[in-house]
């Protein structure tokens, strides 16, 4: 009995030791990935804020996994939304714009088995001629007070950060696939 009592103290001091060092975690993780591409920031911009054809570059979405694909009646006005489900990979989420702006475009993220969150695209040209526009994607991921969901935080950025590096890499690809690169 003694040793029993012994046990369950300890794991209770080692569960609040790991609830205070967790409450000092930072309770959001910010995640930004960018990229340059061969194309004027209209076509971007344009490309970003229609969800239509959101399917040929989101990373979650691949045609080789399918995927069930659905977009709101209007693409291109805030409240659009792109929605997903997989088959395969059983993944499925929300995008929705939140506001668009010729430099910065907001959404609201609802992903499988993660919390809802903020974020969107950053666009800016980055040369004179305009034919190279900066994409810059980003989200805030709002973290619960539980100790496990902090300490999950240190390690979100590596978890969803390749996804938007395949998805700014396939945007690069749709939008270049089209635009004729100067020499």
């Amino acid at each position: 009995m003694r040793l029993i009592k012994m046990f369950l103290f300890v794991m209770i001091g080692l569960m609040m030791v790991l609830t205070v060092i967790g409450l000092f975690i930072p309770a959001s993780v910010k995640i930004s990935r960018g990229m340059i591409m061969d194309a004027d920031s209209i076509k971007v911009y344009r490309q970003l804020s229609d969800v239509k054809d959101w399917g040929k570059w989101v990373p979650w979405v691949s045609a080789g996994e399918g995927a069930l694909v659905q977009t709101s009646e209007i693409t291109n006005q805030p409240g659009s939304f792109f929605t997903w489900k997989g088959l395969s990979l059983k993944n499925s989420g929300t995008i929705t714009l939140l506001s668009l702006q010729p430099h910065l475009i907001t959404t609201k993220y609802e992903l499988k088995d993660m919390n809802n969150s903020e974020g969107g695209f950053r666009i800016r040209s980055v040369s004179d001629n305009l034919s190279q526009t900066e994409v810059q994607w980003f989200m805030e991921y709002k973290l619960k007070w539980y100790p496990w969901e902090r300490f999950y935080g240190i390690f979100l950025d590596h978890i969803i950060g390749p996804s938007f590096d395949k998805g700014l890499e396939s945007l690069k690809n749709y939008l270049e696939k089209d635009t004729p690169v100067n020499g």
